[in-house]
């Protein structure tokens, strides 16, 4: 267990998000901080020809840049499931031609859920939710499933950005993450909606999942995991 995954810690994130502080703080992250870190980690792990995972694509934002950083040989799977945002997606990406967009989710199991649309501009806070009325059904699929269909290209990275549903996504794709092709995992966790979901406990279990694959982990940031082999 690390520091960010300490019940302590986890304890005092939920006091400070329930008392707004955390919205102070909110312009440190938007000026670069701990999320442009995650990138410098991302972008460092990045080889010319790589097949790379970008699950919670949102309009394409890390696509475009995997895209261009793979190269012509290299090849992109987008993960998008909520269909407004996925059209805004595909407008995005006009011109590119190395990817392959899935509007599904990842999830432990294949099936369907209801997706929540987010409040912000470009649908970046859209979620899953376990009911409710104001929500769109969206197509659930496993990682491992898609491969053992052969409906994916076998990944060397994933990235992974799903409000909350993290845990999940890597429940689903247990024997891809034990794969020596695949070299890393990077996974921005959502303390909060996680807690909101009744899994405070998720994020030690996202770094157990991931060290049980034979990947070493380390934090870039409090809120994002990169986890890499060898």
């Amino acid at each position: 267990m690390t520091w960010q995954t300490n019940p302590a810690f986890i304890g005092l994130r939920n006091i400070v998000r329930k008392t707004g502080l955390n919205r102070r703080l909110a312009g440190f992250r938007a000026g670069g901080g701990y999320e442009h870190a995650f990138d410098d980690a991302l972008s460092a792990a990045l080889r010319s020809g790589d097949v790379v995972w970008d699950v919670g694509a949102n309009v394409g934002y890390y696509t475009k840049r995997f895209s261009e950083a793979v190269g012509p040989d290299g090849h992109v799977v987008a993960f998008e499931p909520f269909p407004a945002t996925a059209e805004r997606f595909r407008a995005q990406m006009q011109g590119i031609e190395n990817y392959k967009l899935h509007v599904s989710a990842l999830g432990a199991e294949a099936g369907s859920v209801i997706m929540q649309a987010g409040s912000d501009a470009l649908g970046a806070t859209s979620r899953i939710i376990e009911h409710g009325e104001h929500g769109v059904a969206i197509r659930l699929e496993t990682g491992d499933g898609l491969l053992e269909k052969g409906d994916a290209l076998a990944p060397n990275l994933v990235k992974i950005d799903t409000e909350g549903f993290e845990l999940e996504v890597l429940r689903g794709m247990t024997k891809l993450l034990k794969s020596s092709r695949l070299r890393g995992v990077f996974v921005e966790v959502h303390f909060g909606l996680l807690a909101d979901r009744g899994q405070p406990h998720a994020p030690a279990e996202i770094e157990r999942v991931l060290k049980a694959a034979g990947l070493a982990t380390r934090w870039v940031g409090p809120s994002h995991i990169a986890a890499e082999r060898g």
